[in-house]
């Protein structure tokens, strides 16, 4: 029997408050760009689970995920390996923080993020982010249908 494939689970999270969203910014191969906080799930952790932990660790920032907004999938043969050859799920969540507490960069510094901005939702539809879900984002905030992710019976 052949092995499944390896398959890298990320969550992600557009944390909003009062009209602005939060992006990370990096400047790599890619050029300058920004991307939503969060990252890799462990083995046996829930994704709102793992949104809350990589939320924190990236930018000090307690959250509470609500609603997922979207779902990216890269195949690594479909997109011409733009993103390296581990196949990729990222669900990408809404998320508030639970307090005033302010982002902060991680110690130590990741070495391709140049800092992190809270931008204005009605200025989003003009940021470049990767992978490129800038209009699948602008959507999804836009839209209020109840979260599609089933995790609890």
């Amino acid at each position: 029997m052949t092995p499944p494939p390896a398959i890298s689970v990320s969550a992600k999270a557009a944390v909003v408050r009062d009209g602005q969203i939060l992006l990370l910014s990096y400047h790599d191969h890619a050029g300058f760009h920004f991307n939503l906080p969060g990252g890799k799930a462990r083995e046996g952790e829930c994704l709102r689970d793992t949104v809350r932990r990589t939320v924190h660790q990236e930018t000090g920032l307690r959250v509470e995920p609500s609603r997922l907004l979207f779902v990216v999938e890269y195949v690594p043969k479909v997109w011409e390996r733009e993103f390296g050859d581990v196949q990729k799920v990222q669900f990408n969540f809404l998320a508030e923080p639970v307090d005033d507490a302010q982002p902060r960069m991680t110690e130590p510094p990741d070495p391709i993020q140049v800092g992190f901005e809270w931008l204005p939702l009605a200025v989003l539809k003009d940021k470049y982010l990767l992978p490129r879900v800038t209009p699948h984002l602008v959507a999804a905030l836009q839209d209020d249908r109840p979260d599609g992710l089933v995790d609890r019976w």
